[in-house]
């Protein structure tokens, strides 16, 4: 594959109905639209894992993942976030506990700043901070699910994060609320890529 500098990501799959090429470039925001819901969840997972199956190619910040030990894919792996359905909210962990237990893992941002951003994001879609970040998901409609894990994906702080489908699933007032996201991650990460993907299904 023959990819060109200062790309984020870099993504081949040939089969015998389509050739799908994703290049994305580094600090931009990209919208992809993928030929259909299993070539997307194979390219969304595959970027995700840094790792892709044979009949694939795949290179993340310049860097091809083929042949990669598991130091170095974990270290790639650490600078992608993502909202989508491929990696859901813990069902049996509240609000707080899931946005939460990335910098409890990894010990960074300090939880004190994972919770001044929770409210800050949760204040900028109308929503108060102590009872939303104590509700379970299941006790969440679906963009309440959708900004729990956004601000998840903010305390990541990736170098690259990809949404996932935002707008499924949502009434048409609702996805126009969570057009901020954008804005959102483009205040908070500038620096930083964020890809848009999606599927149009062919007639």
């Amino acid at each position: 594959m023959k990819t060109e500098a200062g790309l984020a990501v870099s993504y081949l799959r040939k089969s015998a109905r389509h050739e799908v090429y994703v290049g994305v470039p580094a600090g931009s925001v990209t919208r992809v639209h993928l030929p259909d819901p299993a070539a997307k969840a194979r390219f969304v997972t595959a970027v995700l894992k840094a790792k892709c199956p044979p009949g694939e190619e795949l290179e993340l910040f310049g860097e091809p993942v083929a042949g990669l030990d598991a130091h170095a894919r974990a270290r790639l792996r650490r600078r992608v976030a993502a909202l989508s359905p491929i990696i859901g909210l813990m069902t049996n962990l509240n609000v707080w506990e899931n946005v939460s237990l990335p910098a409890a893992y990894h010990g960074q941002p300090p939880l004190e700043r994972v919770a001044a951003l929770a409210e800050e994001v949760l204040a900028r879609f109308g929503l108060a901070a102590r009872p939303f970040l104590g509700r379970l998901p299941g006790e969440l409609n679906g963009l309440e699910r959708k900004i729990a894990a956004f601000i998840r994906l903010l305390v990541a702080e990736p170098a690259l994060a990809i949404v996932d489908a935002v707008e499924d699933g949502l009434s048409r007032a609702e996805q126009a609320r969570a057009a901020l996201f954008e804005s959102e991650f483009r205040t908070r990460l500038p620096a930083a890529t964020l890809l848009f993907v999606d599927c149009k299904e062919e007639d």
